[in-house]
């Protein structure tokens, strides 16, 4: 099933979820009481209501290493009949996309419930984080390393949980300090269970040897201890003493969950030398610091969250727990943000993988982890590409990469450029299928979309580049397509996307402009969506319109730009009261109207390039605010789908892409070339210095901004150097082999 082409079906409420919880599940369980005596129970079997991916107030915490992913859930709402679990934890396997409740720690009674630790003082029953004595959860960064840390307490012992992940293995570390804040010496042992997920595992049992817990089945899970001293008891229980603690003093417990399928265990000295590896590693890749609490935690959770959702194959679920697919358009966005990341490695092995496995034959690319028909193909994709390749090329100058994939290079730089898709006139692309994947089914004429003949011509300029540096043949041709569909987008006389003024998102193929999205039966439509609803569904403004304003494609202060913005501008909280932008006009959703995070974040880098500061900060502080704001985890939409049949609403990367270029390519305006470094500083309202670090063809630039009242200025390794319309622009040979130190002072 494609993205969002949906069948008729039941609308699923949250409100009333299909599932029921039995009494309690853990004795003396706060968030679980046992039902009052004569209280009638539902006693019909359902699955825990955990396996839900979208509840008001959820935020998800993602690590991961292309080894293992790990997701730390906090749900601080507790006003629904049956709350998820406030605190949990799960861990899976990046190479094999799932659902929530596919997880290796999900239990189809208790959820992640289990997943908890449980303090015990003085030998006396077990507390665990609870509402009631919780304190904060968050991102920190000991040693560079990106930490989930939880406090709580149990009486008077402070808890604090601190979960990571090395650089590499299918290892997840949860560090457990016990405080004792008490005025006399406390006696403390830490519970903690591997229950692991029954549809996966069945070998569950302790192994008293290695004093571990295990799980064998369709995968392999443990759990071990490398502190204090450990029992394992029952099937899959392990309790740790780490002795008696005096007053004002404290303790720490390392527990180690590895899925690694030869089940080979980690002792203290191993997990010390990773511990100093994974310095290491996340000290070398790039960073940026503005001191604005808002740009650095977006900037900080985007960068471990690319890392998080990426296998070490260069598999990438668009979806986590929602699609369970990959598309090209999203993977490009995440190649691209992991270049601006420092993140080389990865970013190659992501791109090969689309060049290799998501490209057919004929150029055509991967969408919902497949191959759509000509009508319904997504022709940004091979525009984006193209584009990706570019940048692969001016951020690493590995020429060789481009010329071993060029034949099938050439391939997506063709594919649009086909008979069946180009109008004699104007030479625009068209088919029945939009940027947002609504199809012909739900109104979409045969027409041209903006954003097709946009990214394809921008990226096949950019290829003609690439072919120009190898040496190939391709370079003139590529070029004038690309300027042709660049004329017909701004000027042709009867198909230029341009009405009123701004950006318009499609004509049809006689030329008119497509406002409204009539499907040709609207009983097929979701019931209760606008679509199905609306006798005549508008569907302008449409956020894709901002994307030529995003990449310069016209200048940001032009008034085909600015006038795009004040069109798209009328979306801002369309149809709810807290905020945000959909994708486009809601009137055409075939949804519940929402917004988005990655159409807001759209909307955001076209204000920083338009230097609108006050739209900015409204853009990016919705981001932060919005639940998901605090762990990184957002959602696709902030609203529940009509699902079944459409997917659940789950956390998309994509986000953390447009976040990272937002503050890469805007804010710091770091922007290689395949000749020469650009460096473009723009710093919002409220920001007066900026620094960062990044690996560029080998080599760490660091960079250092500062707001001026003077002229603009630079200096390169010591050396004054011009600043021509507020750039900065150094040749390649210009940085020496170790790197280079750029100052820039800005108004």
């Amino acid at each position: 099933m494609k993205r969002r082409e949906f069948l008729v079906a039941p609308v699923f409420s949250l409100a009333a979820p299909a599932f029921a919880r039995i009494g309690p599940l853990l004795p003396g369980d706060p968030e679980n009481p046992a039902p009052a005596p004569g209280t009638a129970v539902n006693v019909q079997q359902r699955l825990h209501q955990d396996f839900i991916t979208y509840a008001p107030g959820i935020e998800y915490f993602m690590l991961g290493n292309g080894d293992i992913q790990a997701v730390v859930q906090y749900c601080p709402d507790r006003t629904g009949a049956l709350p998820q679990t406030f605190l949990g934890l799960t861990v899976f396997d990046p190479e094999r996309f799932g659902r929530k409740w596919s997880t290796f720690l999900f239990d189809p009674e208790r959820g992640f419930e289990r997943t908890r630790v449980s303090v015990i003082v003085g030998g006396k029953g077990g507390v665990s984080v609870a509402p009631e004595n919780f304190s904060s959860v968050g991102w920190t960064y000991p040693r560079a390393i990106p930490t989930v840390e939880c406090r709580w307490h149990a009486g008077t012992i402070g808890v604090v949980e601190r979960f990571s992940v090395p650089a590499s293995g299918a290892l997840l570390f949860r560090e457990v300090t016990l405080e004792n804040n008490g005025a006399a010496p406390a006696d403390l042992k830490l519970f903690a269970a591997l229950l692991p997920n029954f549809a996966l595992f069945d070998e569950i049992g302790p192994d008293e040897k290695s004093a571990a817990v295990r799980g064998r089945g369709f995968a392999s899970i443990s759990l071990r201890s490398l502190d204090g001293e450990v029992a394992v008891s029952g099937r899959y229980d392990m309790t740790v003493a780490p002795g008696t603690i005096p007053a004002g003093k404290s303790a720490r417990v390392r527990l180690v969950y590895s899925i690694d399928p030869a089940g080979a265990l980690i002792g203290p000295g191993a997990y010390d030398t990773l511990v100093d590896g994974t310095e290491t590693w996340w000290n070398a890749r790039s960073s940026v610091t503005t001191g604005h609490e808002v740009l650095d935690h977006l900037f900080g959770v985007s960068r471990s969250g690319l890392r998080a959702m990426l296998a070490r194959s260069g598999k990438r679920d668009s979806g986590t727990w929602m699609y369970n697919m990959e598309w090209v358009r999203d993977d490009v966005m995440v190649v691209i943000a992991l270049l601006q990341s420092g993140m080389v490695a990865e970013a190659k092995t992501l791109l090969k993988k689309l060049l290799e496995k998501s490209v057919g034959p004929d150029g055509r690319t991967f969408e919902s982890s497949r191959w759509a028909g000509f009508d319904y193909t997504e022709l940004d994709q091979n525009g984006e590409l193209l584009y990706a390749l570019w940048m692969y090329a001016a951020w690493t100058g590995d020429l060789d990469f481009v010329k071993n994939y060029w034949t099938r290079i050439t391939h997506v730089a063709s594919f649009p450029l086909q008979d069946r898709f180009r109008d004699g006139d104007s030479g625009l692309m068209h088919n029945r299928r939009e940027f947002w994947e609504r199809n012909d089914s739900f109104g979409v004429e045969d027409g041209y979309e903006l954003t097709y003949q946009f990214w394809v011509s921008f990226g096949l300029a950019h290829a003609a580049e690439l072919a120009d540096a190898i040496g190939a043949s391709e370079g003139k041709s590529w070029r004038e397509a690309a300027g042709g569909l660049r004329e017909a987008i701004l000027t042709h006389p009867k198909f230029r996307l341009v009405e009123e003024g701004h950006f318009i998102k499609r004509r049809t193929r006689d030329g008119r402009w497509q406002r409204f999205m009539i499907p040709p039966d609207p009983a097929r439509m979701p019931p209760g969506s606008p679509l199905a609803g609306n006798a005549r569904p508008a569907c302008e403004p449409d956020l894709g319109s901002v994307i030529p304003v995003m990449y310069g494609f016209v200048e940001p202060g032009s008034d085909i730009a600015l006038g795009t913005l004040r069109d798209c501008e009328r979306l801002w909280s369309q149809a709810w009261d807290f905020g945000g932008y959909p994708r486009y006009n809601t009137e055409s959703e075939p949804d519940p109207p929402a917004p988005w995070p990655l159409a807001t974040l759209f909307m955001a880098r076209a204000y920083a390039e338009a230097g609108n500061w006050p739209k900015f900060w409204q853009c990016v502080k919705w981001v932060r605010t919005i639940h998901g704001g605090l762990s990184g985890g957002w959602f696709e939409r902030y609203g529940p789908s009509i699902t079944p049949p459409a997917p659940p609403v789950c956390v998309i990367g994509w986000a953390w892409a447009e976040i990272t270029s937002l503050l890469v390519h805007h804010v710091a305006g770091v922007r290689p070339g395949l000749d020469a470094l650009t460096v473009r500083p723009r710093l919002p309202e409220g920001v007066d210095a900026l620094t960062g670090s990044f690996l560029i063809r080998g080599t760490v630039c660091t960079l250092s901004v500062r707001r001026t009242h003077a002229a603009p200025s630079a200096r390169v390794n010591g050396r004054n150097v011009p600043v021509a319309n507020g750039a900065l622009i150094v040749p390649y040979g210009g940085l020496t082999p170790g790197g280079g130190v750029i100052e820039m002072e800005v108004p």
